[in-house]
């Protein structure tokens, strides 16, 4: 009976531990490639002194950015690039 309710509660933490990095790397993936935001949880680390061009990295994906910092709206995007395990999921360019 123990060793049931020891598998479920792991079995639950695994779901819930898929679902939280799933929800990370949405919030990521929508502040980026659809409202040109800089990622709310993946980290830089090859980053330019412009103020956030990059790599930055998250569990499981990457974001490549290239941007411009500019004095009256702050950062600017230019373009950017979204990676699933290494593979290219999804690029965008401003106008």
């Amino acid at each position: 009976m123990k060793k049931k309710n020891a598998v479920k509660i792991a079995i639950s933490i695994c779901i819930v531990v898929v679902l939280v990095i799933t929800a990370m790397g949405t919030i990521d993936y929508q502040k980026t490639m659809h409202n040109f935001q800089k990622p709310m949880f993946a980290q830089i680390v090859n980053g330019a002194d412009d103020g956030g061009s990059g790599n930055y990295v998250g569990i499981g994906y990457n974001i490549d950015i290239h941007g411009e910092l500019d004095i009256e709206y702050g950062y600017v995007i230019h373009s950017a690039q979204f990676s699933i395990f290494g593979n290219k999921v999804h690029y965008i360019e401003r106008d």
